[in-house]
């Protein structure tokens, strides 16, 4: 049995009731529900969530709710813990669990077909724990991260010294969580050797690589924005996608 589990909290501070904010006529939390729903390799769905609205919404849109308790609510609260919850939430009341889906209730880009090719690579490659989608970082590379000093200044990320080129080329890829799926073996969750900070995932992740622009979710209105051009070009903008994937870039 392949489940899908998307945490959407209440309470957000940088949009009041960001979860269930309207993006193109739906709930944001409408959309992982239809990707979940959409995806071949997925049996059941389920939202983690302590919000009423929430939880009203995802029941609306064929969601089964998981009663988040007191202990896991607010924004100080480590989101693993809530993966785990959730996972021994379903695989107490539901028999022959095996992988889950984790998906974000705040992001509309994700699809079924997305959520397949990543079951499909547990299920092609057995030693795997996990695997995440991932996009492949360029001016935005760590070894050109910087921070504030206490006087206002910029320094290297970490104080540390470093020499690198200004040619993005010449740097060891990188890559970033792009917000999008978490697939992962039920197991994972019992076990805190993930691929730091993602503690649930298991030993053994493999990526699963896309364009930026995929890995987005919503923390600011500009990210609406951006969401909404998403959903109203979303066939030429795929098509775009797959173009760029078939010339290597």
């Amino acid at each position: 049995m392949n489940v899908a589990i998307i945490t959407a909290r209440a309470g957000s501070k940088s949009i009041i009731n960001k979860n269930i904010l309207e993006v193109k006529g739906k709930p944001l939390i409408y959309y992982p529900i239809k990707a979940s729903l959409d995806a071949l390799k997925i049996d059941k769905v389920f939202v983690s969530t302590d919000g009423e609205g929430i939880a009203a919404a995802a029941e609306k849109y064929g969601a089964t709710v998981i009663p988040r308790p007191d202990e896991l609510g607010g924004d100080t609260i480590n989101h693993g813990d809530v993966i785990k919850h959730a996972v021994e939430w379903v695989d107490e009341r539901y028999e022959n669990l095996e992988n889950v889906v984790l998906l974000l209730g705040n992001t509309v880009y994700v699809d079924g077909d997305i959520i397949d090719k990543c079951l499909q690579k547990l299920d092609d490659e057995k030693e795997l724990d996990s695997c995440m989608t991932v996009w492949e970082a360029q001016d935005d590379h760590p070894l050109r991260a910087m921070e504030i000093t206490e006087n206002g200044l910029l320094r290297p990320y970490g104080g540390v010294e470093r020499n690198v080129s200004t040619e993005r080329q010449s740097y060891q890829k990188a890559y970033y969580y792009d917000q999008g799926v978490w697939a992962f073996r039920k197991y994972t969750v019992q076990s805190h050797d993930g691929p730091n900070p993602w503690w649930w995932m298991g030993k053994n992740s493999a990526p699963i690589i896309r364009t930026w622009v995929t890995g987005r979710d919503i923390h600011t209105y500009f990210d609406v924005g951006i969401s909404e051009w998403w959903l109203e070009g979303l066939d030429k903008i795929k098509e775009a996608l797959k173009k760029s994937s078939e010339n290597g870039l």
